[in-house]
């Protein structure tokens, strides 16, 4: 057990605070796109495929950009420092492809309206977590992943609950919401960090390129690597989660609209404590530990909806799996924080988007995968009750690394 400060200083409250704000701006731009992106491509084409691939192009961008940024962000230097810079020309790009997607008049425009969100998303993301490592101390890194997980909670959750009911007011309205709060969360960011003390610069030996860097991570840090691989795993879940969990309650269960928007308010309520709390819990018993523990629980109570559809149950532990998805989704990065070279921020930080962009890309496709071949063994739900035992193994296989990442 570490010993840690019950309060925050007003400085370091203000610090974390200014680095969550644009949490809630990326969490809802990428919730506005992947929740009614298709409402509007279906204007244009009746192809499920062409939708799904149009969506899709998030895990493609999330396997090529992050590494190469993320690494270049390590090596520039100005006199904003190395990685706001980074984040003052992305937000912009990403806030109008943003504002111009629900204007598109056709299915290509969309696409590359689409493409130039992405792009501009991805190089944003991997020096703003970058940001944590540089100017976060560890001993804080739970109470700081806590509070930008509850950013990204909030941000979810207005996507899902506002988000329809401002595309019936005017199309446009969400994206523009959504533009408009990374615009804000970025300038609280940039401006609140003028006259902050920068992070000593770290000396880079030769003129090493973004690919060698990672590869000198995977090679000669084994904590590293198993933390990227739990990362893999842990997004896997999560991805095949929210891919497959409102079909299952729908086609499966045959539970009606009212009954799934009850449902996704507890989850929502439950993923901000979970964050909120699992971030305290990490700075006074260590990341790892608390993560390692709650997914345990995470990944056994997985197990219960394979072989039940009881609401009872389901009311019943609803809150907790919501509970520990938060913490599961909030601290992966804190440990990675705590395991990285000082020279190698902004490497590690594209390093750990990559990961979690496979098992983004995985986590749909295995768990439908699952659906489809063990529908017979699941027939009362339509074979949707099989994806709880994918989604359980990826939660415990996590398990397994994150303790292998500890001994390493």
């Amino acid at each position: 057990m570490r010993p840690a400060r019950a309060q925050l200083s007003s400085a370091e409250r203000r610090l974390l605070l200014l680095l969550g704000a644009p949490g809630l701006g990326l969490s809802l731009s990428l919730t506005v796109i992947s929740t009614y992106l298709p409402v509007l491509a279906r204007g244009f084409t009746g192809s499920r495929a062409g939708i799904g691939a149009l969506v899709g192009g998030e895990g493609l961008v999330a396997l090529l950009v992050p590494l190469w940024i993320g690494g270049l962000s390590d090596r520039v230097d100005t006199r904003f420092g190395r990685r706001v810079p980074f984040l003052m020309a992305t937000a912009p790009v990403a806030a109008v492809a943003l504002a111009l997607i629900p204007l598109a008049r056709s299915l290509p425009v969309m696409a590359v309206e689409v493409f130039f969100f992405y792009a501009a998303y991805f190089t944003y993301l991997a020096p703003y977590r970058a940001l944590y490592a540089d100017l976060v101390p560890l001993s804080l890194s739970g109470r700081a992943q806590g509070i930008q997980g509850i950013f990204s909670q909030v941000g979810l959750g207005s996507a899902l609950v506002g988000g329809g009911l401002l595309l019936e007011l005017w199309r446009p309205l969400p994206y523009l919401v959504a533009a408009a709060a990374l615009l804000l969360g970025t300038a609280l960011l940039v401006l609140g960090l003028r006259g902050t003390a920068r992070p000593s610069a770290v000396p880079q030996r030769g003129s090493r390129s973004s690919a060698a860097e990672v590869w000198a991570l995977l090679r000669h840090h084994r904590a590293i690597r198993a933390l990227m691989i739990a990362n893999a795993l842990l997004s896997l879940t999560l991805g095949g989660m929210k891919a497959f969990v409102v079909l299952w309650l729908t086609e499966g269960l045959g539970k009606s609209m009212k009954f799934i928007a009850g449902a996704m308010t507890v989850v929502a309520v439950g993923a901000l404590l979970g964050a909120l709390v699992s971030g305290q819990l990490a700075d006074r018993h260590g990341a790892a530990r608390v993560l390692a523990r709650t997914l345990v629980v995470f990944g056994l109570g997985l197990v219960l909806p394979a072989f039940s559809s009881s609401t009872m149950l389901l009311g019943a532990e609803l809150p907790l799996i919501a509970f520990c998805g938060g913490a599961a989704s909030t601290l992966p990065y804190a440990i990675v924080m705590q395991r990285m070279p000082a020279r190698s921020h902004g490497a590690a930080a594209g390093l750990f988007d990559v990961s979690g962009g496979v098992g983004t890309l995985l986590g749909p496709a295995l768990t439908g995968a699952a659906i489809d071949l063990l529908r017979p063994l699941f027939a009362s739900t339509q074979g949707y009750a099989a994806m709880w035992l994918v989604l359980s193994a990826s939660t415990l296989a996590s398990v397994a690394m994150l303790r292998r990442a500890r001994s390493g």
